[in-house]
Order: structure tokens, then C-alpha cells, then sequence
């Protein structure tokens, strides 16, 4: 099947797909709507004959997306919600206003640092901020293709074409539950890494970002834990350290952005450097409310994060080096 390049697809139909693909039907889309269920079918259909593919498996009332239904969603998602930006941004010039700011940031930085950001604007705080999280791969992704003003995650990360305002260098820390004998024995010194030949290894899975710099550390030291508990999130780690099973290894954007009752945040005793960037698309324009954010940021990472210390963002030579030390 094919279709004319420069054919410009129905608005209407995307909304009525993204809404299918939230609810899970069509009946439940065309409540969302506040449209006819048969309307939202023919709009559905309609954008399959505009695309030249099957975007549902249909079984009666029963719908679930197909493969390349999936991969179209990314793109249907991305462009609604720079729709609705562009509307908030209108609003914001009809009215006056301070102008939105749009931030793209890993779950990490989005729990404990815009928050502390966004306080720290103060009267600068726009009435309409649009926070999306999502992993550092899509966060540079959203700053290329202009859906987020600004972008907040760790490197390493593809940087091409984007600015780099704030770079922040701190260390992984160690996170065991307050009442166990690994907290009360190292509540003053740090933890070595040799207590992991004994204790189960709660952390990050990822192996190209902590992960690898965690186990290089410990295959330096010759060390290899008996058990291991890997997750997806720091703040996952975190929880299952504070039930007991182990110690954690996690960045410390989440152990001291996001704190946690019953547990304990250790320094390790060999040092695993963590770097984390604010950046943006390198000829994105910004309003003087909107760079106030950058000093805001910077901010919430000194008073947020005990040990952090800020690069020069400009350097040119800073993430090879970083790049470098990270995947050695």
C-alpha cells in the first residue's frame, strides 16, 4: 500500500489513535473523546489507510496494537504533546506570561532535582511546566527534535548538537537499611567494596552506564558477588536495601534527592565517579525567564547533593574525558 510523501496526516485521527492506545479499546477512547465510538473506528481506520499499515489486531470489541502500531505510538505521543506545547506557549504570549518551560529528564533527575530547581526560580517559576521522564537516550532525542526546552540526565550520553549548561561530577554511594550491622559498623567511615563478597549487590542493571562502572571497580579489587540483585532504578535499589536483603549501589542524584526513611547512605571507600549534564538543543533560543533555570539547576545540585562539583561546561575536551573514564 502506498501514500503520497507529502501527505499530512488528520489530527483528529492521531488523537483517536493515541486515545485507543491509552484505554485500550475503542469504546473506552471515544468516552476520552467525548465522541461516537463508530467515529472513533473511522478515524482510527482512516489514519491506517494514511499510513499503509495495521496499527490494532482486532478481535470483537478487543484491540491491542501491532508491532508497528507501537512504533508509530513513540511518534504520535511526541508530536501531541508538542502540540499541546505550542498551545500553552501561545497562551503564554496572548496573556502575557511567563513563558512555559518543557524538561526532559531521566526518572533519577526528575525525583531529586527539579524540584529543588523549580523552588529555587522563585517569582522566574512559570504557571505552566512541562515535566516528561524518560531514559537518557529519549531525553536527547526529545531536545533534537525541539519537543523539551531543556534535558536533564548522566552521561555518557550522544551530546552532538546540544549545549551543554551545567555539568556536575559527585560518586556513587552505598545505601543499607538503618537497623542492620553494615549501617551501625561504617556509620563513620566508608564501606569497602569487599563487603560485597559477603553481601547480596542491589543495584542497576544497565550495562553501559553504573552498572559497568561498578563491576570495573570491583574486578579491579578482585572481587565477584556471591548474590546480586539487579533493577532498573536506583529508587528500586534503594527499597530493597531498606528491607534488609543487601547494600545498594546507586547513584547520588536519587539517595539524597529522594530520601527514604530506614536507611543509611555510606561513601564507598573506592571512589565510582557520577557525572550528570543540563543541556538543550545547541540553537534553541530561550527567553531570559527560561535560562534563569539553568542557574536554578545548578542550585539544587549544590545545596541537593553533599560532594557535588560543577565542570566547565564549555570544555570542549571534558566529555571524551568523561566518556573515557567511564568506559574503561
Amino acid at each position: 500500500m502506498s501514500r503520497e510523501n507529502d501527505k499530512i496526516f488528520d489530527v483528529r485521527s492521531l488523537e483517536a489513535f493515541q486515545a485507543a492506545m491509552s484505554c485500550g479499546s475503542m469504546t473506552g477512547a471515544a468516552r476520552q473523546l467525548g465522541i461516537g465510538q463508530p467515529t472513533v473506528t473511522r478515524l482510527v481506520k482512516d489514519l491506517e489507510a494514511d499510513v499503509g499499515f495495521q496499527l490494532f489486531h482486532r478481535n470483537g470489541p478487543r484491540i491491542s496494537p501491532t508491532d508497528r502500531g507501537l512504533r508509530f505510538y513513540e511518534e504520535v505521543h511526541r508530536l501531541i504533546s508538542g502540540l499541546r506545547q505550542i498551545r500553552d506557549h501561545a497562551d503564554a504570549i496572548r496573556e502575557d506570561r511567563l513563558p512555559a518551560i518543557d524538561i526532559a529528564a531521566t526518572p533519577a533527575m526528575a525525583g531529586g532535582l527539579i524540584g529543588p530547581a523549580l523552588e529555587a526560580l522563585g517569582a522566574d517559576l512559570p504557571d505552566y511546566v512541562n515535566l516528561q521522564t524518560m531514559n537518557a537516550e529519549y531525553v536527547v532525542r526529545a531536545l533534537r527534535n525541539r519537543t523539551a526546552d531543556l534535558g536533564i540526565a548522566a552521561f555518557p550520553m550522544e551530546h552532538l548538537g546540544l549545549a551543554r549548561h551545567v555539568i556536575c561530577e559527585s560518586r556513587l554511594v552505598a545505601v543499607v537499611a538503618s537497623d542492620t550491622p553494615l549501617a551501625r559498623a561504617h556509620h563513620d567511615r566508608p564501606l569497602p567494596l569487599s563487603v560485597f563478597a559477603n553481601t547480596r549487590l542491589i543495584t542497576v542493571g544497565n550495562a553501559f552506564r553504573i552498572r559497568h562502572a561498578i563491576d570495573v571497580a570491583l574486578g579491579e579489587q578482585g572481587i565477584a558477588p556471591a548474590r546480586e540483585l539487579s533493577t532498573n532504578s536506583s529508587l528500586n535499589a534503594i527499597m530493597v536495601a531498606r528491607s534488609g536483603l543487601g547494600a545498594a549501589i546507586v547513584d547520588p542524584v536519587t539517595a539524597f534527592g529522594i530520601p527514604v526513611d530506614g536507611v543509611t547512605i555510606l561513601p564507598l571507600e573506592t571512589p565510582v565517579p557520577y557525572f550528570w549534564g543540563l543541556l538543550s538543543e545547541a540553537n534553541r533560543v530561550f527567553a531570559p525567564s527560561q535560562m534563569r533555570f539553568v542557574g536554578a539547576f545548578r542550585t539544587a545540585c549544590r545545596d541537593t547533593i553533599p560532594d557535588c562539583t560543577f565542570h566547565d561546561p564549555l570544555d570542549a575536551s571534558l566529555l571524551k574525558r568523561i566518556e573515557q573514564m567511564l568506559r574503561t
